[in-house]
């Protein structure tokens, strides 16, 4: 009867094919990682959020995997639940630019122009006082985008729906507009036509800023797409499932889901934070100017590979891709980048005197395709200088801390974005507390 019960939570469970050990052996603690199955279970019971799957790991083992609540009505979340990971998207893309870099078929110095014409001679918004008609005018970019303006976020190209979070900000109204008038598309719902259409329309708009004079977060890994496919000569999704997927063994990362995996998607669920749980159902829904919809992993053309946010994943798989990451560019003797390339994109401020606030506190920078951590002395703390992180919209969100060695993985789908980021501080205060040696 025990062996019976153990092959069913097994076959419940298929990602313990990744060995979890007892976190004392990597020096953590078993009794402070509990803690955490209290904070996750109190948020499910309180009906802030249906479901997550939490992982840390440490020294290259997992140590804590658990899954919580519901993936959707009626089916309980599982360790190998897929996800919409949306902008966790980034890194994933942003590692294939290097590696086309290191390849040597593009230099970071690169004007974007040279890959996709429709970016030569930019112009930017500038606006004019209140009451001006038109509100503002177009002057000459200084300068022309190159591939390391886009992956630091410092190439003037916002998302649309900038304009439902900041209402009171003329620019990204005006951005919005123009966004709209053009079709340019978040990659969040279903969408017509290729990656490489839309970013030449997009090219053919205005910059919100000057290249490289602000963080300015939102469509720029869509270009690096568009980029990683007339560079490489393929497709986007193939370009990753050969380069980087496939040698790291991400079994469960797709752009679209395959029909017969669909059933392990996880539900999308809105939230008030206050008890009002909702299952989103499929199709575009509006909050505001943000658009979305919930299905599109799955309906649609399936033409559109979003480099910004199309991913989907495991929190196993995307453990095996940071851990390469922190392994400096290698798993279980596949190399996917080197060292140095792995040094200049997770452990070097590309952003100069800028910080990276669009999830953190000043005292965060850039690096290439994620956030670094430059000093503790602010209220988004990570554990230590040098960790680096990022996350997506629907309220995912990954840590890794290079000096001790731990990444921290926070799976869910919930929407609003904004209301888990105490539950994620939470979290990631008590991951660190867990180290015991």
């Amino acid at each position: 009867m025990r062996k019976l019960l153990l092959l069913l939570f097994l076959f419940a469970n298929p990602a313990l094919a990744q060995d979890i050990v007892k976190p004392e052996s990597v020096g953590l603690s078993s009794a402070r990682l509990e803690r955490i199955d209290g904070l996750i279970e109190s948020h499910v019971e309180e009906k802030k959020i249906a479901g997550a799957v939490v992982l840390i790991a440490r020294h290259g083992k997992i140590a804590y995997f658990k899954p919580f609540g519901l993936a959707d009505i009626g089916r309980p979340m599982q360790r190998d639940t897929l996800f919409r990971i949306a902008s966790m998207t980034k890194p994933l893309v942003s590692v294939a630019v290097l590696q086309l870099y290191e390849q040597g078929k593009l230099l970071l110095s690169d004007p974007v122009a040279k890959y996709i014409p429709e970016f030569s001679h930019p112009k930017v918004i500038e606006m004019l006082p209140q009451g001006s008609d038109p509100p503002f005018k177009l002057v000459p970019a200084k300068r022309d985008i190159t591939i390391k303006d886009l992956l630091t976020h410092t190439a003037g190209l916002p998302y649309g729906f900038d304009a439902e979070w900041f209402p009171g900000d003329r620019l990204y109204q005006e951005m919005y507009s123009l966004y709209q008038d053009a079709g340019i598309s978040s990659g969040l719902y279903e969408t017509p036509g290729t990656i490489g259409d839309m970013v030449k329309r997009l090219a053919k708009l205005p910059l919100a800023r000057q290249p490289g004079e602000a963080f300015e977060y939102g469509m720029a890994a869509d270009v690096l797409g568009d980029v990683v496919e007339i560079v490489s000569g393929m497709r986007l999704d193939k370009y990753m499932q050969k380069n980087i997927f496939d040698p790291l063994k991400m079994k469960d990362t797709h752009f679209f889901i395959p029909d017969s995996e669909r059933a392990r998607l996880s539900a999308v669920w809105s939230t008030d934070w206050h008890g009002k749980l909702e299952k989103v159902s499929d199709g575009v829904h509006h909050e505001g100017k943000y658009e979305f919809s919930p299905s599109y992993p799955y309906k649609g053309p399936k033409t559109f590979f979003s480099g910004g946010c199309g991913a989907i994943s495991t929190a196993e798989d995307y453990f095996r891709f940071a851990q390469m990451l922190l392994n400096n560019g290698e798993l279980d003797g596949v190399r996917i980048l080197s060292r140095k390339t792995v040094e200049l994109m997770t452990a070097t401020n590309q952003i100069g005197d800028l910080y990276a606030t669009t999830l953190h506190d000043k005292g965060w920078k850039f690096g290439l395709g994620v956030a670094i951590q430059a000093d503790r002395s602010h209220y988004v703390d990570s554990g230590d200088v040098g960790a680096f992180e990022w996350a997506g919209i629907f309220s995912t969100r990954f840590s890794v801390d290079p000096k001790e060695q731990k990444i921290t993985i926070f799976l869910s789908q919930t929407t609003p974005f904004s209301h888990h980021f105490e539950l994620w501080d939470r979290l990631m205060v008590m991951s660190f507390a867990s180290i015991a040696d």
